[in-house]
């Protein structure tokens, strides 16, 4: 499957797709407002006052360097390439699940205490090792797990590399002083604090921890597009590891 492989390092610049919505855009010379939540027209908005992101922004690089677990669910382009995915899971990688959706297919990654496991779709399969090859492997397979020795061969996934590309330095030195606007916002039924930034939009929640809810990128698509929502945090379910019948291995993966 040495075939398989090399193509699958391709998915690699999924990082960079992933990375482009992390706040790469350049200053503003904008002042940030003084907007309240009053804006929202309801008695209760209006005793809510949405404090700087210069005072808020450090409390939530704080939970992101403490949180344990995450579900982000994202949707996301740069240049040519795109991609919607789920990642769950610990943020030390030892129980993680990401799918990946691309238009080279899907994808389906479990690691679990060092064990990784792969199932894919034809279209996929195709793609990163021919379609002979892909023909083989899907009756083989069928729908059981792969498994496979080093799951980073197939995309930079890890939900640590990228909470700590999200966090202290990013949020606090680079992020805060682009904020042109703030506002509360209700986001799937979630009060929020919504900051508008030179390319980049925050939204964190507005009531209990500050948690990270939602990141887009509002600047050129030449410099990524989409968005990123976090839920879960420091709740994932722990994901199970597949029944030894549901696993089948492949000799080069």
């Amino acid at each position: 499957m040495k075939n398989l492989k090399n193509r699958a390092l391709l998915l690699t610049a999924t990082a960079g797709v992933m990375l482009a919505l992390t706040g790469c855009s350049t200053a503003s010379d904008k002042p940030a407002d003084t907007t309240t939540a009053a804006a929202e027209n309801t008695p209760e908005a209006v005793q809510i006052t949405v404090p700087d992101a210069s005072e808020i922004f450090p409390k939530t690089a704080v939970t992101l360097k403490n949180a344990t677990s995450v579900t982000l669910s994202g949707d996301m382009s740069r240049g040519t390439e795109s991609v919607k995915m789920k990642l769950s899971g610990n943020k030390d990688g030892s129980n993680t699940k990401a799918n990946i959706t691309m238009k080279d297919g899907t994808l389906e990654l479990l690691s679990i205490d060092g064990a990784n496991y792969l199932k894919a779709d034809k279209k996929f399969l195709a793609k990163t090792a021919g379609k002979e090859a892909a023909g083989m492997l899907a009756t083989m397979v069928g729908d059981k797990w792969i498994s496979v020795k080093d799951a980073s061969q197939f995309g930079n996934f890890n939900l640590g590399s990228l909470l700590d590309n999200l966090g202290t330095d990013s949020m606090m030195s680079v992020e805060a002083p682009k904020v042109t606007a703030k506002s509360v916002e209700n986001l799937n039924g979630v009060k929020t604090f919504k900051y508008v930034g030179n390319e980049t939009d925050f939204w964190i929640a507005a009531e209990g921890e500050p948690y990270l809810l939602k990141i887009e990128a509002t600047g050129p698509a030449s410099a990524g597009s989409g968005n990123m929502m976090f839920s879960d945090w420091n709740a994932v379910a722990p994901h199970k590891t597949p029944a030894t019948a549901e696993v089948i291995s492949i000799p080069g993966l």
